[in-house]
C-alpha cells in the first residue's frame, strides 16, 4: 500500500496500477485500494476505467460518498455538470458531513451558472471544515467573480495560508489589488510572473498592481511583456493545433498507401511543431515499414516524451523493440499498454506470441485467451489462440 500511494503521489501511474492489482488480487473489496486504482487510472487519461472502477465501488458500498465525490470530479474535469450535480447530490445524502463533497457540489453548481447554491455549499464545506484551502479558493473566487472583493481577501488570505501556491497567491493578490493593498499585490504577483511559462494573465494582473502602487512604469513593462507573451503562447497553441491536425490527414494518407503525400504533410507538420507527438508517431510507422527501425525508434522515442501513456505510441515502441531481437523491452512496452488500457487486445497478442517464443507457454497461452476474449471475430487472434491451445 504504501509503495502504491508513494506511486500515485509521484506520478507514476503505471507502476501505481501494478502495485494496486497486486494488492487487489489478494483484497479484492478494498475500499481504499480500488478508489487509488481509479485516482491512477485517471492519471492516465483512462477515463472509462475510472468510471467503470468509481461506479463499482459506490454500488459495492452504498454509505460511502467517497466514490461518487471522485466521479463528480470526474464529471466536472468532463464538462458533464448535471452528471457531476447528479453524483455530488448523492454523496451529500450518503454523508451530509463530507466536506469534499459539499465542496464539488458548489464547485459543478458555479460552473452551471447557479452561484446562490454553489456558495451555500462552498461555504458549508468551509464550516465542515476550516482548515480546507481549497474550498477557501473555490469561495474566494467565487467572490471575486461577483465583485466582492472584501470576502475574497479573506478566503485568499486563508487559502494562501493552508496552502500556499500559484493559484492562491494570484487569488490573494487580484483581491488585494481591488481593496488597495497594491504593494502586497505587487509582491504576491511578481515572483509567479517571472517565468517565461508562467500563465500570462499574471502578468496582467501585475501591470494592475503596479499602476495601483503608483509605479506607472512599471505598469507599461508588465502590460508589453503580457502582450508579448499572450502572442506568443497563442502562436504556439495554434501551431500546436495545425501540427496535430497535418498529422490525422497523413496518418490518413499513409493508410491509403499514399506515402508521398502523407510524408509532405508530416515535414508541414514538424516545421511548425519540431516535437509534435501525433507527427512523430505517424512518421515512426512509415519508417518502420520501411525497414529504418532506428530512425522509427528515435521518432516514436521523441513522441513518448510528451505523452508516456500513449497505448499507441507504446505500441509502436513495441514493435521497434522487437524488430531489434529485444523481446524484453518490447514485452515491458505492451505490459505497459495493457496497464494503461486494458481493453487493447493488440497488446495482449503481442504479448502472448513473445511469450511462446520465450518458451513460457502458460503465460502466452493466458495473454492469448484475453486477446480473443476482448476481439473474438479477430481470425488471427483466433488462430495463434488455438495453436498455442494444442502445443500447451
Amino acid at each position: 500500500m504504501q509503495d502504491a500511494a508513494q506511486f500515485l503521489r509521484s506520478g507514476q501511474f503505471p507502476a501505481a496500477i501494478e502495485a494496486y492489482q497486486k494488492i487487489l488480487k489478494a483484497s479484492p473489496r478494498d475500499l481504499k485500494v480500488t478508489l487509488g486504482l481509479a485516482a491512477a487510472y485517471r492519471g492516465v487519461f483512462n477515463y472509462d476505467e475510472t468510471r467503470r472502477l468509481l461506479r463499482q465501488v459506490s454500488a459495492r458500498y452504498p454509505k460511502s460518498a467517497a466514490a461518487l465525490v471522485e466521479l463528480g470530479k470526474l464529471d466536472i474535469h468532463q464538462q458533464r455538470y448535471d452528471d457531476a450535480i447528479e453524483h455530488l447530490t448523492q454523496a451529500v445524502r450518503r454523508q451530509p458531513s463530507l466536506p469534499a463533497a459539499h465542496e464539488q457540489l458548489g464547485v459543478a453548481y458555479q460552473a452551471k451558472g447557479d452561484d446562490a447554491t454553489a456558495l451555500k455549499h462552498l461555504s458549508e464545506a468551509v464550516r465542515l471544515d476550516p482548515h480546507s484551502a481549497s474550498a477557501h479558493y473555490f469561495r474566494g473566487s467565487l467572490y471575486a467573480d461577483h465583485d466582492d472583493y472584501v470576502h475574497a481577501y479573506q478566503d485568499a488570505q486563508e487559502a494562501d495560508r493552508i496552502d500556499p501556491n500559484a493559484q492562491t497567491r494570484v487569488l490573494l493578490a487580484k483581491a488585494a489589488t481591488h481593496t488597495g493593498k497594491c504593494d502586497e499585490a505587487v509582491t504576491l504577483l511578481k515572483p509567479v510572473s517571472e517565468s517565461e511559462s508562467a500563465d500570462p494573465a499574471n502578468l496582467y494582473l501585475l501591470s494592475r498592481a503596479y499602476k495601483c502602487a503608483g509605479q506607472p512604469d512599471l505598469a507599461q513593462q508588465a502590460q508589453d511583456e503580457f502582450e508579448a507573451r499572450s502572442k506568443r503562447t497563442q502562436e504556439i497553441r495554434t501551431q500546436k493545433m495545425d501540427a496535430d491536425h497535418l498529422a490525422t490527414q497523413a496518418g490518413e494518407l499513409a493508410r491509403k498507401n499514399q506515402l508521398a503525400e502523407a510524408m509532405d504533410l508530416l515535414h508541414q507538420a514538424l516545421a511548425k511543431d519540431p516535437e509534435n507527438g501525433p507527427t512523430l508517431a505517424v512518421l515512426a510507422k512509415i519508417d518502420f515499414s520501411r525497414g529504418d527501425v532506428a530512425k522509427a525508434k528515435d521518432e516514436i522515442t521523441t513522441a513518448l516524451r510528451s505523452d508516456p501513456y500513449n497505448p499507441d505510441y507504446l505500441y509502436v515502441l513495441g514493435k521497434v523493440l522487437e524488430k531489434q531481437s529485444d523481446a524484453n523491452g518490447a514485452l515491458q512496452a505492451f505490459q505497459q499498454i495493457v496497464l494503461v488500457n486494458p481493453k487493447e487486445s493488440d497488446a495482449y497478442f503481442e504479448m502472448g506470441e513473445i511469450y511462446l517464443q520465450k518458451g513460457e507457454r502458460a503465460r502466452g497461452f493466458q495473454a492469448l485467451k484475453k486477446a480473443v476474449e476482448l476481439s473474438p471475430d479477430d481470425p488471427d487472434y483466433q488462430k495463434a489462440f488455438a495453436q498455442a491451445g494444442a502445443r500447451k
